[in-house]
């Protein structure tokens, strides 16, 4: 496996990280937009503060735009009021209809759900899709999978969804590298990416 130039660096207290890599991209998941809510209106606010901040290029989704299919009308919203600032991309993920490709790659991630394993090398794999948490508060979860693969899951962006606990639902995890039983190492990260625990 290549040796690969770290340019990851989670965001302080956002649940989204920003990679400077071939791009500077701000990556963030699972935002789960119902047309009948009012979290695509917080959301953008957020996402407007973070695009204002650290400039990036590219706002990248790593699944589950839409919340069971449901959200066309808040997703349209939500791109017309960030597309003035920034490129939007996304993958798609398990609640999405198949509108956005399955995964997306730059100099030395590959961006993916989660739900699904592509077999991309070589790359550092980005996801979403398991809503980690630890104690009630979003974490970010990171490791090495016994291929070698070196991976991040990102907590949900939206703050009015729950995730799985997981320390007490450890065996029931979403996501293949779980489901499969890929993880070589995984590091429970806190919002502010300090390590509070391992998997």
């Amino acid at each position: 496996m290549k040796v690969m130039k770290q340019t990851m660096k989670i965001i302080p207290e956002t649940g989204a990280i920003l990679i400077e890599d071939d791009k500077k991209i701000l990556v963030v998941s699972d935002l789960h937009l119902d047309d009948d809510n009012d979290d695509v209106k917080v959301i953008i606010k957020e996402l407007k503060k973070l695009i204002s901040k650290y400039s990036p290029k590219i706002l990248l989704v790593t699944g589950d735009m839409f919340n069971f299919g449901n959200g066309a009308g808040s997703i349209d919203f939500l791109e017309k009021e960030l597309s003035k600032l920034v490129k939007i991309q996304v993958v798609v993920g398990n609640h999405d209809l198949v509108i956005y490709p399955f995964f997306l790659v730059s100099d030395n991630y590959c961006f993916c759900h989660g739900d699904q394993d592509f077999g991309i090398e070589d790359k550092f794999l980005i996801m979403g899709h398991t809503h980690p948490f630890l104690n009630n508060k979003r974490v970010f979860l990171q490791g090495e999978l016994k291929d070698g693969r070196k991976f991040m899951i990102l907590p949900t962006f939206n703050t009015n969804l729950g995730g799985q606990d997981v320390k007490k639902e450890k065996n029931s995890l979403f996501g293949f590298v779980f489901e499969n039983k890929l993880i070589k190492n995984c590091d429970i990260l806190n919002l502010a990416g300090e390590k509070i625990g391992e998997l």
